[in-house]
């Protein structure tokens, strides 16, 4: 994806709508007479103009006028995509209007015009791999009999972008005007070895489906090479997955893209693995083959809800937003997954100003591939009450067994009836006293709570799996951790566990009172106490080395 967004603000002040009107290849001649800002015309008179819906508008009369209106700066939502086909042979031609007005608002005339191409091909079944969907742009109309005069985009997996610049320039009046006045395109199927364009005979069964931007503002599609999406856990039936953080900082930022908490923002589409190898080979960056492929299922339209159903057994994505002290993140549980299967997630994200996020266009991640766990000896529960870091999947109880809901609420009491005689000791702790008589200059009771909060979930709700590893330590369903576990669980298989991260533990100490009288086990004079106990946190491994809940920017990676 190019970075041009941040560019935009210091030509909004300046800039009115571009329009874009496409014609059959014998509509465009050296010469002929073009649609200017202030042209009145007839459509009955010109059969072969094909309009762009957010650029005219009816009069009394019943004739067409070009829309005089100024851009909404503060909404990217008002460019309208062209949607076409083609076959071998066949060439579509496009003029886009630049326009700018009288500047008075002291910027520099030697600003330029960005002018954003973009596109996805729209195809969801394979296209002949010797050929490639060309996009041929210039200021010069030339183009219209000679493609090969301008500059040359090729659609790569489904996707294309391009930046093209019209300079700025003054008269003695100050009047700022753009050196062209328009902008020539031209699509057309060329043969990917000769760059020529195809014959009509070639591939006559073949349609390239594609939508093209053409923008003066940013780029409508695009293509994030990052995977903005991680895999929490799944387990036989089921997964969750999470969005990177969005800083609650960006969402005071005049011309922010992004909407906090509005769960429309991302969704995910969710392909089997099979499925997602036609999408992989040619249309991987493209946003328009992802949302209309053969997925399984999709987010798409579904509202976040603080009542999350954790037995729900029928394919479904449910949308929950997770708010942290900065930033906030989305996750998407999906159900109705078969055991042992591979899927492959792609995340997208709409583009737009908040309160209006626009269904045009968007962005596209790389996607994330996960499998789901070959037996039920783990269960994945997730947003908990108390214990709300706790994503994961935990030993599945004999006593709950196919209700998750009812399991995660046996873990939650556990914590619950361990953490209330902590929170009684706490409150004779003089915390609300002068900072000068407090325990600590740098730490508050409300600190050490978290802190012990999070360790006791930790060491009250086992991270399960059933992959092996020299971090993880081997549970006999009938010896657990804890008594509580075998009395209250009763895990129905033997299964490994993801020990706690020793950092919880170092938290605990620095951040409670020395009254409480907290230590952790050493490495050098007690390490049998602490591999048994706890593990350490490495960031170098492609598995999950130990379980950790809380701020994990005060992590140390060993």
């Amino acid at each position: 994806m190019i970075p041009f967004a941040p560019l935009l603000f210091i030509l909004w002040g300046f800039l009115q709508p571009s329009y874009c009107w496409k014609y059959k290849n014998d509509d465009i001649t050296n010469g002929s007479p073009l649609i200017g800002d202030d042209a009145l015309f007839d459509p009955l008179t010109m059969p072969n103009y094909v309009k762009r819906e957010a650029s005219y508008e009816y009069d009394d009369n019943g004739k067409v006028h070009i829309k005089d209106s100024i851009i909404d700066s503060d909404n990217i939502a008002e460019w309208t995509p062209i949607s076409s086909n083609l076959t071998a042979g066949q060439k579509d031609l496009y003029v886009f209007t630049i326009s700018t007005s009288s500047s008075s608002s002291g910027f520099s005339p030697t600003y330029d015009i960005l002018i954003f191409l973009s596109g996805n091909l729209c195809n969801t079944d394979d296209l002949p791999d010797d050929v490639q969907l060309s996009v041929t742009y210039a200021f010069n109309d030339t183009l219209t009999q000679n493609s090969s005069s301008g500059i040359t985009v090729n659609f790569t997996y489904g996707y294309m972008e391009s930046l093209t610049v019209s300079p700025i320039q003054t008269d003695t009046s100050l009047n700022v005007t753009s050196l062209y006045s328009y902008l020539y395109v031209a699509v057309e199927p060329r043969n990917k070895t000769t760059g020529q364009p195809l014959n009509t005979d070639d591939y006559p069964d073949t349609r390239w489906e594609y939508h093209l931007s053409i923008s003066e503002n940013d780029l409508v599609y695009q293509w994030d090479y990052r995977t903005w999406l991680d895999v929490l856990e799944t387990d036989e039936d089921s997964a969750l997955l999470i969005t990177g953080a969005d800083s609650t900082a960006a969402y005071d930022f005049t011309f922010s893209n992004f909407t906090i908490h509005d769960t429309s923002m991302y969704d995910v589409y969710v392909y089997s693995y099979n499925e997602s190898l036609i999408i992989a080979e040619q249309f991987n960056r493209s946003l328009c083959a992802i949302k209309n492929g053969n997925y399984l299922v999709s987010s798409y339209g579904n509202v976040a809800s603080s009542d999350v159903q954790l037995d729900r057994n029928d394919l479904y994505i449910q949308k929950i937003i997770k708010d942290g002290t900065n930033s906030t993140n989305e996750y998407f549980y999906v159900t109705g997954l078969n055991r042992s299967t591979s899927y492959v997630a792609y995340l997208t994200k709409k583009i737009g100003k908040s309160g209006s996020l626009s269904d045009v266009g968007g962005i596209v991640f790389e996607h994330v591939l996960f499998e789901t766990k070959e037996d039920n000896t783990c269960s994945l529960i997730h947003s908990l009450d108390f214990c709300k870091d706790v994503a994961y999947s935990v030993p599945t109880s004999s006593l709950y067994l196919g209700n998750k809901t009812l399991l995660a609420e046996a873990y939650e009491n556990i914590s619950r009836s361990l953490y209330a005689n902590f929170s009684k000791a706490l409150q004779l702790i003089p915390c609300d006293t002068e900072s000068d008589a407090r325990y600590s200059p740098l730490r508050t009771c409300s600190d050490c709570a978290e802190s012990y909060r999070n360790w006791i979930c930790s060491v009250s709700i086992p991270r399960c799996t059933t992959g092996t590893s020299s971090y993880y330590m081997f549970r006999n369903k009938d010896k657990n951790r804890n008594s509580y576990i075998d009395n209250d669980i009763k895990p129905l298989s033997n299964y490994y566990e993801i020990l706690p991260c020793i950092d919880m533990c170092y938290a605990i100490v620095r951040d409670c009172p020395s009254d409480f009288g907290f230590s952790c086990p050493n490495i050098q004079k007690t390490p049998d106490l602490l591999f048994n106990s706890y593990n350490f946190y490495n960031g170098n491994t492609d598995f999950v080395s130990c379980n950790l809940m809380g701020n994990d920017t005060e992590t140390v990676n060993y």
